[in-house]
């Protein structure tokens, strides 16, 4: 059997854990930092905001659409995608779990690819970066139930025959 790979993440730091059976213990394979998300925003800013003009004195500026944390966290979550969509396709593991914050969360699932994407066993928008050994096991396991609760929901095309069933 391959492994599954566990991501636990927010915007500021990942760690990847290996697990090779279900219950198992895991190992640790990988962790990354992004400091740069822990700056201030004005840090982060590149530039100042746009300006236009039409020909009158005054200008108007325009905020951009997505913060400079935004794209930091965007940056991260591809940076993440990338490693998993290797492991995936290197056929170093064959599902992945992803426990991030919900921003970050977000990000990811839209970074992965395809391929990696099929391979999501289940995902939860929890912070668990905060804890590690026993107590992080702890609260992963009691995120479980509640994701093999959604797993056993009908598929989208089996729903409205089952539906119809209920109605009748």
């Amino acid at each position: 059997m391959k492994p599954t790979w566990i991501v636990i993440a927010d915007g500021s730091r990942a760690r990847l854990f290996e697990q090779t059976q279900a219950g198992g213990p895991w190992r640790e394979l990988r962790a990354w930092v992004n400091p740069a998300s822990r700056l201030r925003t004005e840090s982060l800013a590149f530039d100042q905001l746009g300006r236009a003009s039409k020909g009158h004195p005054g200008a108007t500026s325009y905020v951009p659409r997505t913060t400079p944390r935004q794209r930091e966290h965007r940056r991260f979550a591809h940076e993440l995608a990338r490693h998993l969509d290797l492991g995936v396709r290197s056929g170093q593991c064959d599902g992945l779990v992803l426990i991030a914050s919900s921003s970050l969360l977000g990000e990811l699932r839209q970074a992965l690819p395809a391929q990696a994407t099929k391979r999501v066993r289940w995902s939860a928008p929890v912070d668990l970066t905060s804890f590690s050994g026993r107590e992080l096991l702890a609260r992963f396991e009691a995120l479980q139930p509640r994701a093999a609760a959604l797993e056993s929901l009908p598929e989208p095309e089996q729903a409205p025959a089952t539906w119809a069933a209920r109605i009748s």
